[in-house]
């Protein structure tokens, strides 16, 4: 097996600044666009983000919290807040002192110096209810020891930085980037994150000393590599649609999820988990997506029991004679590749959930037959949830001795098309 770094993901753009052993910008410019949960206990605020799946939001929180001095103070703003369930508006806007950033990076626990109003009755803050996404200010600017690359040009998904799937060591992922025709900063430069700032420009951090080059005014290009198997079926993985890449630990339990990961990135990553660990890749914009339709283990619709996943989407296109085709493509064990199938074989124990909330789906219906003459309609332990296409639609079929053992399914729009199920 030849383990090379691979060119997974290239931005071409103007508009690329270099600066090297200066002050990082997060302190000044960082912009979160996710609201947390807030608990208050007495003086101490505990601002959790266990919930916040954005990539630039978990760099973001990482590069201002986790190497600043403890007993550093911030302002949180933006801290208007309103529950309509109770009808109770609060402001817990205040200024912390920085204890830790824990929890995966994840949380925030910091002690109240002013502000922060609550009361004995109501002290646990949801995030849904935050009018805006709360934002943190600090007069520390830290050390001249930060190194990046700036894109000050992303008008476009296209020429953003954000969508391109760029993690780095912060999340302890080995990647490079290297830039075409850069004088000063020649070869492949380890990456440790990439954010979005306020003003909407973006950083891709480095973990070499760069040295200061403006090269705004010529069309550069940028290139990504993973280290990874780079056989030819590895290769060919698709680098145009995203997804998300899921990792799941020992027990089936989702640990992590990145968003805006093409094929190929994922492939390549999943090579570097933990032996014990499985992974995934959806297409789907939102991990939060995943979690709501109950793709992690730890916390699925306990009404149910299942233990397999299937995702469902229609690949829309036209033919040589450009009329309208439609293509099932189906995610499911064990590879777990987006593809097209007419007859699956699935070994269970509880059952299985056909995930139906891709967005491709909307305008069809779901028929699950027992036989293949599709005269009779499955009327037990087979459960339809939500509506196809919307969040949470899903069937689940669950395993039990009178149960069928083939599912014919129909998905039913614009055309009609078939996947066959037998459960082992």
């Amino acid at each position: 097996m030849s383990f090379f770094l691979t060119a997974s993901q290239v931005i071409q753009n103007y508009g690329f600044e270099i600066a090297g052993s200066t002050y990082d910008p997060v302190f000044t410019k960082g912009y979160i666009n996710s609201s947390p949960n807030v608990s208050i206990a007495g003086s101490s605020c505990f601002i959790d983000y266990s919930e916040c799946y954005d990539n630039s939001d978990r760099t973001t929180l990482v590069k201002m919290f986790q190497n600043t001095p403890a007993g550093t103070t911030f302002a949180l703003s933006n801290g208007d807040y309103y529950d309509a369930d109770v009808e109770i508006r609060r402001d817990i806007s205040g200024v912390l002192q920085l204890e830790t950033l824990t929890g995966n990076n994840k949380l925030i626990i910091g002690g109240i110096v002013s502000g922060f109003t609550y009361d004995s009755t109501y002290n646990y803050y949801i995030k849904n209810n935050f009018v805006k996404p709360p934002q943190y200010s600090t007069t520390y600017v830290g050390a001249t020891n930060s190194n990046w690359i700036k894109n000050t040009l992303n008008d476009s998904k296209f020429k953003s930085v954000i969508n391109k799937g760029i993690l780095g060591s912060v999340f302890s992922k080995q990647e490079y980037v290297e830039i075409a025709g850069s004088t000063l900063n020649s070869g492949k430069l380890l990456v440790s994150g990439s954010l979005q700032l306020k003003d909407k420009k973006e950083i891709i951090y480095c973990g070499v000393t760069l040295t200061n080059e403006n090269v705004a005014s010529s069309f550069k290009t940028i290139t990504q590599f993973i280290r990874g198997n780079s056989n030819p079926d590895i290769l060919a993985k698709s680098t145009k649609t995203t997804g998300c890449y899921v990792v799941y630990n020992g027990e089936g339990n989702q640990v992590n999820c990145f968003e805006k990961q093409n094929e190929l990135q994922a492939f390549l990553r999943s090579q570097y988990e933990g032996a014990t660990c499985s992974t995934q890749w959806v297409i789907c914009d939102s991990c939060s997506r995943l979690s709501d339709s109950s793709y992690n283990a730890a916390s699925g619709d306990k009404t149910f029991v299942f233990d397999v996943a299937i995702f469902a989407q229609i690949d829309q296109s036209v033919d040589s004679n450009n009329n309208p085709t439609a293509t099932l493509l189906l995610n499911y064990p064990t590879s777990y590749i987006l593809r097209e199938s007419s007859l699956i074989s699935i070994n269970m124990n509880n059952g299985l959930k056909l995930d139906l909330s891709h967005p491709s789906l909307k305008g069809y219906s779901v028929q699950v037959y027992s036989e293949n003459t599709k005269t009779n309609l499955i009327s037990t332990n087979l459960y339809y949830l939500g509506t196809p296409g919307f969040d949470q639609a899903s069937i689940i079929y669950l395993k039990q001795a009178k149960s069928p053992r083939s599912l014919y399914i129909d998905f039913v729009g614009p055309v009609t098309l078939e996947v066959n199920i037998q459960i082992v």
